[in-house]
């Protein structure tokens, strides 16, 4: 009988790594599968690694000699013989759970060919670095299928294609150095449909003798645009959609190549709008005029739109209200909802166009500077701005400057931690909102060889939520859950909507409520058993349908504490959460809420129907965790306590 999946793994040379990338296809969840093994005629021990393994699922396929890592791909993809074809390079780890992911998505989408999934990028000892930006904000059908044409999103270790269409297309010699993009393409110009799970999978090792180092050592933009040239003439007598945007992208690169500097910095100014960069600049140019000696704090904050961390910089500037303060807003908002709590409090100069155009960015940066050079002691205060980290440096020595940490990012992504990194020694005073980021500091510094007197300035100040009295939640023989927050990758809401959809299978007395904006963080699968409501500003109705829940939910792989746990604990509903940052500090599990352990997604899901069940069958249980939830936050959630620790950092520093 077949396997449901082969893997296609091609090696040469890979004697270093082969072991780990085997074993990692070896310890998946999913284990209907093959494992094609080409080795592509190395000259190291590759073969005797790849032959020291005893799994029966494991096919080589040895080329007497080097034939080239497209025409390997080519025999592993002949040779195979399940419904769906994977990939997987000899240098790589996929996570255990990756396989599984991906056969249920195809199995879930008979309208999609090519199922991706994210990367994240490690060093030559696995150590985890970055992640591919074209990769890793790419993640819509619609965005991959407007990307591609333009450069290309989609890890070529990451996917699982449907055989029948992957066979009868096939890597193509032309595209050499670039055939998966090759692939990709080709894929779309025939109508198929390039969809990407929303987590990282997969851990791409780059190395030295990686093939990407290797051919982007030969320049990117050359590259580029050498496989834009063998696409177009390859492609010329069967034109599509695909092949225009190519064309238009290969003149831009053209023009880039030829004259770098004055191009980028040409098309940025077209990319932000003349227009819109002079009435910035002239806007803020009058906001800043005569606040050289009148301003006593300087706030960096990216955005006043809804969300848990900008409602605590609200709450944060609030604390100041009395002094002359001005908050440097340096992104762009996804909305105004939380504008007029900012502009109550503070003066708001939007400066985000500025910070994208070189000449403008020098300009901030002089007038900053100017305006705490006017005063002894000006206080700066940023939390999550990139911008406020590389002001810092230019600074004069005696402004005070302190930082906020919500919560570390993934080990693999860019964040405030490691933009801070260059700074810590500038750094008057950091407070982070849980233990938890306090130890991850303590980590963070050990591993860098910072000096641990630094630990010495990092203070942790709880945030805090308005407290109403205590309503018992009424009996009725349904439950209500409700997830409140943004649809961001990090907060895995896909996760909230397969248990209502397991829950209406199972038939159980269950709704889900959805605040915030969602928009294309359900599946289309999943939305009819889901109730959304978008964002919700009246703060009355807001707190109509914390009055109507009995169960929180949030599924994030990482948090710092969310606001939301607390307004739910406060309103007496009972936080149902993945054990994720500081969120442990405070929920502490079958006392006042329960903590989800488990990692793997499918198992959550399983985990959070499986409790709501139990919570219908029990509904005292429920009840008793519910007042013990109030009753914690009543306890250790005052505005005092915030506002009396803010005050003493931002005032008697």
């Amino acid at each position: 009988m077949n396997p449901k999946v082969s893997v296609i793994m091609p090696a040469y040379n890979a004697e270093r790594y082969i072991r780990k990338a085997i074993e990692s296809i070896l310890n998946q969840t999913f284990s209907d599968f093959e494992l094609i093994v080409i080795n592509d005629g190395s000259s190291d021990g590759t073969l005797e690694c790849i032959q020291s393994f005893r799994d029966e699922r494991i096919k080589v396929i040895n080329n007497k000699q080097n034939l080239g890592i497209i025409r390997s791909r080519n025999i592993g993809l002949q040779a195979s013989s399940g419904e769906y074809i994977a990939k997987m390079d000899a240098d790589d780890i996929s996570l255990n759970t990756r396989l599984q992911r991906q056969v249920n998505y195809l199995d879930q989408h008979p309208e999609v060919a090519v199922i991706a999934c994210k990367l994240a990028v490690m060093d030559q000892n696995g150590e985890l670095i970055n992640v591919w930006p074209e990769d890793y904000f790419i993640s819509t059908n619609q965005q991959i299928r407007e990307t591609l044409p333009k450069t290309n999103c989609i890890g070529q270790p990451t996917v699982m294609m449907r055989a029948r269409v992957a066979k009868s297309i096939g890597y193509n010699e032309i595209y050499k150095h670039n055939e998966d993009w090759g692939l990709w393409l080709d894929f779309l110009s025939k109508g198929y449909v390039i969809s990407k799970l929303n987590e990282v999978l997969v851990y791409y090792r780059v190395h030295a003798t990686s093939t990407t180092v290797t051919q982007n050592a030969k320049s990117v933009e050359a590259k580029t645009i050498k496989f834009r040239f063998k696409y177009l003439l390859a492609n010329c007598l069967k034109p599509t959609r695909v092949l225009m945007a190519l064309t238009k992208g290969l003149c831009i690169d053209l023009i880039k190549f030829i004259s770098p500097h004055f191009v980028l910095r040409l098309l940025k100014l077209i990319k932000i709008g003349p227009f819109t960069l002079l009435r910035t600049f002239f806007r803020v140019k009058r906001q800043l005029k005569g606040s050289e000696n009148s301003v006593s704090h300087l706030f960096f904050f990216p955005y006043y739109h809804s969300g848990g961390a900008e409602k605590v910089h609200a709450s944060i500037l609030e604390t100041v209200a009395d002094k002359k303060t001005m908050v440097i807003i340096t992104g762009q908002s996804a909305n105004a909802a939380l504008l007029n709590e900012f502009s109550n409090h503070s003066l708001i100069v939007e400066v985000g166009p500025l910070l994208k155009f070189g000449p403008s960015y020098t300009w901030l940066i002089s007038k900053l500077k100017q305006i705490c050079n006017s005063q002894k002691k000006v206080i700066c205060f940023g939390s999550n701005s990139a911008f406020y980290y590389n002001l810092i440096p230019s600074l004069p020595a005696h402004t005070i400057c302190i930082d906020l940490i919500h919560a570390f990012v993934h080990e693999y992504e860019d964040g405030p931690e490691k933009w801070s990194l260059p700074v810590v020694y500038r750094l008057n005073q950091r407070v982070v909102i849980s233990q938890n980021t306090l130890e991850d500091f303590k980590n963070l510094y050990q591993k860098k060889g910072l000096d641990s007197d630094f630990l010495k300035r990092v203070r942790c100040i709880t945030n805090f939520t308005d407290i109403p009295p205590f309503t018992e939640k009424p009996n009725h023989p349904e439950l209500t859950v409700l997830y409140v927050g943004r649809g961001s990758p990090e907060k895995r809401i896909h996760l909230i909507s397969a248990a209502a959809k397991e829950c209406a299978v199972k038939k159980l007395p269950v709704k889900f409520h959805f605040v915030g904006d969602t928009q294309g963080f359900i599946p289309e699968s999943d939305k009819a058993f889901c109730i959304q409501h978008q964002e919700v500003h009246d703060v009355a109705k807001l707190n109509e349908l914390y009055g109507d829940a009995d169960v929180l939910l949030v599924t994030s792989s990482r948090e710092g504490f969310p606001m939301v746990i607390m307004e739910a604990m406060a309103r007496a509903v009972v936080p149902v959460s993945t054990n994720v940052g500081g969120v442990s500090t405070h929920i502490i599990s079958g006392v006042n809420g329960l903590l989800i352990n488990e990692r793997d997604e499918e198992k959550i899901v399983l985990l959070i129907v499986t409790e709501l069940e139990l919570f219908l069958k029990d509904k005292e249980r429920l009840r008793a965790l519910s007042h013990s939830a109030y009753q914690y936050a009543a306890e250790h959630f005052k505005k005092e306590n915030f506002v009396s620790a803010y005050r003493e950092i931002l005032i008697k520093n």
